[in-house]
């Protein structure tokens, strides 16, 4: 959280916010996600289904040309103040979430 100066004193906002969209299945929820990133100027999209919590994050690779270790950003890290939709959350490994 950070300090927000105002005439009327300092007041602590949180810089981010988080969403969970839950509901009925069909009610095209993964249809508004995909929406949603698409509208974002900075957004990810990825499904709980193929996801871990290494390619959420970062992980790190060898270079098939160089052999060099190079780091590989993920979902989370390629959508800092922007967007990141989870679709299927509940579908992720337990250990990963």
């Amino acid at each position: 959280p950070k300090n927000v100066v105002s005439g009327s004193g300092d007041k602590r906002c949180r810089p981010e916010i988080n969403t969970l969209l839950c509901g009925d299945p069909s009610t095209a929820k993964s249809q508004f996600l995909s929406y949603v990133y698409k509208l974002a100027p900075r957004g990810i999209y990825t499904s709980g289904k193929g996801s871990t919590a290494v390619g959420l994050t970062a992980s790190i690779n060898k270079d098939p040309a160089t052999g060099d270790l190079v780091l590989q950003s993920g979902a989370l890290v390629l959508a800092d103040r922007g967007v990141c939709c989870i679709d299927e959350f509940d579908k992720m490994e337990e250990a990963d979430r």
